[in-house]
């Protein structure tokens, strides 16, 4: 009867409540007891440390941390020990007898529940293979004069960095030159992010700044290194579940979202799928169908910084001109240049930029603010020194919003404002205006309005007014009917009315008419691209400007080893041909591949000699292994997760493999080799027999000399054998009889298993 009582007694509840008993006073002793934790009464299957003295609870700022408790919003560090009736809202009841505690708090005192609506899987770290790798294009003509092109994008890549160098011979009227476009040498870091290049570059530049091509060094922040990494800022929606619910996010009224939440507040972060101003709607729905729904306004640009996140480029070099009309033709003075950005704020970015080389300084300073859900206004001031005084203003702001959208921003240079760009002839325009507006009708129609002015300080100007509707039907068809007028010049005006039909398996016509200063042109073609897996493809057309007509057809192949597109042209009664060939030559692994144009990342696939086996990238075969055993793979995604797998099927049946799928990150314009070790194991079915021509019974022990290897006999004496050499010898042991066995090997040359035997089982001697 005592002890019914006393089990029933050891229930404690504590609370910030001093006036409140305890059902059991404990003795003053101090302990560590491990309790099970639920939260408002739901479990939250951990096992947490307490101290427990007189029937009263403590814990660290880590282990509450652990459970739920918004420690950093109370100010608890993860090392302190706090007691938890001095948790003011905090409540908790002690079961002795069970060994748990139930915390009763508020959502204020809780942490909430992340989720990452646009989480990426974890990628792995980019790896670069060394190779060689030639991008080319070759483009012959008989129109005019004939002549012959031939670009090369030489690429050298390895784990330490990529070195490349571009050009142009061409071969025409009895003329032969070569024209060097860019070389450099760069190297990239993800953990930054940034890439570091020594050679040909060209400068950062602001929506108020100019870039210049230098030659010397950059070092710029490059988020394309770190795909998952959201640069412009998002908001995060907050809501609260009273049960374990599902949720649901809606952004204008399309689903972006669908996960589970537990009990307690919980945070959206990295609200997807928009650009400009909307409305979010997040839904919990609890197990009994219990809905609750809630809606805020956002507002999103891409061209601000988060808070704290800064992007940057800094050059120091010798201006570059006559660009791709000299191969080394650069200013003999130093320049430098760099320019920055920085998220303030959420609702702030702030920008700076100079410049400067002899006789010229430039620098300014811009900002973008975001007003609410009412758009952005973006401003900067710049001034220059020197050679040319004087400075600039840019005013800019816009709005998106899902029934119209506007764009304004206009730039002012006063004086004789200028930059290093000004250094080549190039003068900064004393006007620029832009100024669009778009309002988007139902079903799939768009009227847009724009203009554009300019004006330069000793030449021509420009005052371009556009007005467009465009009509929409789906995938099968579009109408679109434009006209402008340039206000500064008489007689500038034109009308055009374009309808495109889709015919599908991607083929489809487009037909343009309109009258542009005062003679009308036309345009009809239809053309169907190869696809991407590879095949033919075509385009013809036929229109006029004036009284000058044209006509054209093209005959293309996409193949894996590259493209060709072999065209006839008639302009104006002279006829000609043409012939354009792309690809890439590949030098990696000891093999020369040829491929498509490699642009960015790709993987050489090797099976270690063994042909025909299928290659699949993201689950789709792309080809099959040459005679040594390779297979390049282009088109892959840098710092991305790229899944390349291989067909084990159409392996031979002595094949072994480790494994048959891998991810693949290169860097960029880098290759990697990806590896599928695959062995050819020497093994055979053996058939033993006794001395008097039967079946060795089964489980009878088979031991291989040469491999040390044992094995056991099956039914009708069928054992297998592994690691056979050429002579091979049998010990087998059954009961109390001994012999041995002996036979020669050769593998077959189609990779099958052979069968060896019957073989007589001779008696040990």
């Amino acid at each position: 009867m005592l002890a019914a009582v006393v089990a029933g007694g050891l229930l404690v509840r504590g609370g910030a409540r001093a006036d409140e008993p305890a059902a059991l006073v404990m003795t003053d002793r101090t302990h560590d007891v491990i309790l099970e934790v639920s939260v408002n009464g739901e479990s939250t299957t951990l096992l947490v440390h307490f101290r427990e003295r007189d029937g009263h609870l403590s814990a660290s700022g880590a282990d509450l941390r652990t459970v739920g408790v918004a420690t950093d919003r109370l100010g608890i560090a993860d090392a302190a020990t706090v007691e938890l009736d001095t948790i003011a809202g905090l409540r908790y009841r002690y079961d002795v007898a069970r060994q748990s505690v139930d915390l009763e708090m508020t959502d204020a005192l809780r942490r909430p529940h992340t989720i990452d609506s646009r989480a990426l899987p974890a990628t792995e770290a980019a790896t670069a293979s060394r190779g060689i790798a030639i991008n080319y294009e070759a483009y012959a003509q008989t129109i005019g004069d004939r002549q012959f092109s031939l670009y090369t994008d030489v690429r050298y890549f390895d784990p330490n960095g990529v070195f490349n160098t571009t050009g142009t011979a061409y071969f025409y009227n009895g003329q032969r030159r070569y024209t060097r476009f860019d070389t450099s040498w760069s190297r990239s870091d993800p953990a930054r992010p940034s890439t570091t290049q020594i050679g040909d570059a060209i400068s950062g530049s602001l929506a108020w700044t100019r870039s210049v091509r230098l030659g010397g060094f950059q070092w710029r922040s490059n988020f394309a290194l770190r795909p998952d990494l959201v640069t412009f800022p998002i908001p995060s929606l907050a809501g609260s579940a009273a049960v374990p619910s599902a949720v649901d996010l809606y952004i204008n009224n399309v689903r972006q979202y669908t996960g589970n939440v537990p009990s307690g507040p919980f945070i959206i972060h990295d609200v997807p799928g928009i650009t400009g101003a909307g409305q979010a709607t997040v839904i919990t729905r609890d197990a009994l169908g219990r809905t609750v729904a809630t809606s805020v306004p956002l507002y999103v640009d891409t061209r601000m910084l988060s808070a704290g996140l800064s992007s940057y480029s800094f050059e120091v070099g010798f201006l570059r001109r006559n660009y791709a009309l000299r191969s080394f033709d650069y200013d003999a003075r130093p320049a430098v240049s760099g320019s920055m950005r920085r998220g303030v704020s959420d609702a702030l970015t702030v920008e700076g930029h100079a410049e400067a080389t002899a006789g010229v300084l430039d620098a300014g300073v811009g900002a973008l603010m975001r007003l609410g859900y009412a758009g952005v206004v973006s401003g900067a001031v710049a001034g220059s020194t020197g050679r040319y005084p004087g400075t600039q203003v840019s005013v800019g702001y816009q709005l998106i919003e899902p029934r119209f959208s506007i764009n304004a921003q206009t730039v002012r240079a006063f004086g004789r404002y200028g930059d290093l760009a000004s250094r080549d002839g190039a003068p900064v325009p004393a006007a620029t205006d832009q100024a669009t507006l778009a309002l988007p009708f139902m079903h799939r129609q768009t009227l847009s309005l724009s203009y554009i002015g300019f004006r330069l300080p000793q030449g021509p100007s420009a005052r371009i007014g556009t007005v467009s509707y465009t009509l929409s039907f789906g995938d099968l068809a579009s109408l679109s009917v434009s006209a402008y007028r340039d206000f500064a010049q008489q007689g500038a005006n034109g009308a055009f009315v374009s309808l495109n039909i889709g015919l599908g398996r991607n083929t489809s016509i487009n037909t343009t008419v309109g009258r542009q200063r005062g003679q009308s042109n036309y345009t009809v073609d239809a053309s169907r691209p190869p696809d991407y897996d590879g095949g033919w493809g075509w385009g013809v057309q036929t229109g006029g400007t004036g009284a000058v007509p044209y006509r054209q057809a093209q005959l293309r192949y996409l193949g894996h080893a590259g493209e060709v597109i072999a065209g006839a042209q008639s302009i104006d009664g002279q006829t000609g041909a043409s012939l354009d060939v792309s690809g890439a030559l590949v030098f990696m692994d000891r093999s020369l591949q040829l491929s498509r144009r490699i642009d960015d990342g790709f993987a050489l696939v090797s099976t270690d000699g063994v042909a025909g086996i299928p290659v699949l990238h993201e689950n789709r075969v792309i080809g099959t292994t040459d005679r040594a055993g390779h297979l390049l793979v282009p088109d892959l995604n840098a710092y991305q997760n790229n899944q390349i797998a291989i067909d084990s099927m159409k392996l031979p049946a002595d094949a072994r493999i480790a494994r048959t799928s891998m991810t693949v990150v290169p860097q960029a314009q880098s290759g990697v080799v990806a590896h599928f070790g695959v062995s050819r194991y020497r093994a055979a079915s053996v058939i033993l027999h006794d001395g008097a021509g039967k079946p060795l019974p089964a489980g009878a022990r088979v031991h291989h000399v040469e491999s040390g290897a044992d094995t056991i006999v099956g039914y009708d004496g069928l054992t297998f054998v592994d690691g056979l050499k050429d002579d091979n010898h049998l010990a087998i042991d059954y009961g109390t009889q001994h012999c041995v066995a002996e036979f020669a090997f050769t593998a077959p040359a189609n990779g099958t298993l052979p069968t060896v035997g019957p073989l007589a089982c001779k008696a040990a001697p």
